[in-house]
Parts: structure tokens; C-alpha cells; sequence
């Protein structure tokens, strides 16, 4: 049984060695740099001779075109940003082998300061977990710039007891950037299909996001992080409408 390690980045030259280094477990890394102009192309030599660059706006485009590429009949979707311990390796490896299933979910454990926050995230910031390993043919990425959708076909397997070490921000000023960036490319296919913007724009649901966030999913226990975290998770989808008005 054997699995494909994919990895789509964009100028990753700061984290992917240390996301590369973690998948020795897997027989083949396949790697689609989308539009790198720093090392990242140099660093990816080093550990596979699957790379493919282009230009791709959106990512589901080039997620799907990274699924062809792989080989093997398992894949594992790693972000350069992620980190696979021995132990979720030794898990991986175990579980593709359970014949009965055709994709699993993978925990995350997103870090800021190299801090684990485990409480209050939303997917317009960071998942809690993905569905990652599958078998090549039973998932598709449909459009979308940001966060986009997918579908998987077979049947799901149980979820994994070990989870994916996310090094998403460093600080606050690389998370501030990255609420900024999703919310300028969600404010760009906002405008793309002339939603109502009505809902965008209602302090109501900013109000319920919070709650949801902070409360529901237990933003309150990460203290000032927490907090910042579930504001940022509140303005998003204003913060984009705004955006597609106004850029």
C-alpha cells in the first residue's frame, strides 16, 4: 500500500524544510508551487523530483491538478506550514491499510507563537481539521480563491487520534495577515457572483458568529488569543463585503 505526500505553496521558503523533513514515512512528495519567486523551488529539490510550478488563481484548480500528479494510490494533503510527528506518521501508515475505508479526518492543532490554541477557530481563519488522507480518486476541489469546497466519494473512516501540528502565525502580525489576505480574496469572488449582500452586512450575524466562536466553540479558554481570535472570526464576513465595495 502506498501513499503520495502533496504539497501546494506559494513562496514557503521560511517553513517548508521543516514540513519536507517530517514526511520521510511517505514513498513519493509531490510538490505544486504556484507562482514561488524565493527559495521554496531550491529547498523542494532537496527531498523530491516531483515538482511542477505554474501560475493558478484558484485553489482548487491547483489542488486538483496536484491530486493527477501523484502516483501512488493514497494521498496525504499537507500544507508547508504543517509538521507530521512519528506518531501521526506511524498512524497514517496504519490506517490506509484498513481496506474498508476511502478517507479519513486529521485533527489540527493550529500554533501562534508556537503556541498551541486549540479553542475558538472557524474555517475562515483556520480549520480544526481536514479531511487530508484519501484514496486519489475520491476527492475534488471545486472553485473557490479561499477555503474552497470539496467533495469525497466512499466511505469515511474513523477519525484519527493524533493530529496535524499547524505552525500558521508566528505573531500576531502574521495572523493579522492572514485574516487580511482571506478576506481580500473571499471579497474578490464576492464580487464574482453578485451575492445579496444584505447578510454580509448584518451586525446580527456578526454578533451570532462571536457567540459561536467564543462560546460554542470555546474561544474564552485561550484567554487575550482566544478573544482576538473570535473577533477576527466575527468581522469576517463584513470585513470582506466591505472590501468587495470599496478595492
Amino acid at each position: 500500500m502506498t501513499i503520495s505526500a502533496l504539497i501546494v505553496a506559494r513562496n514557503e521558503e521560511k517553513k517548508i524544510e521543516k514540513c519536507l523533513s517530517s514526511l520521510n514515512f511517505v514513498d513519493e512528495i509531490v510538490v505544486i508551487l504556484d507562482r514561488s519567486t524565493d527559495k521554496t523551488l531550491k529547498i523542494c529539490k532537496k527531498f523530491s523530483n516531483k515538482i511542477f510550478t505554474g501560475k493558478w488563481t484558484c485553489e482548487g484548480e491547483r489542488r486538483n491538478f496536484g491530486i493527477k500528479k501523484c502516483s501512488s494510490e493514497w494521498i496525504f494533503e499537507v500544507d508547508a506550514d504543517e509538521i507530521i510527528s512519528k506518531d501521526l506518521a506511524r498512524e497514517v501508515k496504519k490506517k490506509i491499510r484498513l481496506h474498508k475505508f476511502d478517507y479519513f479526518y486529521i485533527p489540527l492543532m493550529n500554533h501562534i507563537y508556537s503556541k498551541p490554541i486549540k479553542y475558538g477557530w472557524m474555517a475562515c481563519l483556520a480549520p480544526d481539521g481536514k479531511f487530508c488522507v484519501f484514496k486519489k480518486k475520491n476527492k475534488h476541489w471545486h472553485k473557490g480563491l479561499v477555503h474552497p469546497s470539496y467533495s469525497l466519494k466512499g466511505k469515511k473512516g474513523p477519525m484519527f487520534e493524533n493530529y496535524i501540528n499547524h505552525f500558521m502565525s508566528k505573531d500576531i502580525s502574521e495572523l493579522l495577515a492572514r485574516f487580511n489576505r482571506n478576506s481580500s480574496l473571499h471579497a474578490t469572488e464576492l464580487k464574482k457572483t453578485n451575492k445579496n449582500f444584505k447578510k454580509y452586512f448584518s451586525y446580527r450575524k456578526v454578533f451570532s458568529r462571536f457567540i459561536k466562536s467564543f462560546f460554542l466553540r470555546k474561544g474564552y479558554k485561550e484567554g487575550k488569543l482566544g478573544l482576538l481570535i473570535c473577533i477576527l472570526n466575527a468581522v469576517y464576513p463584513i470585513v470582506s463585503a466591505i472590501k468587495s465595495k470599496t478595492d
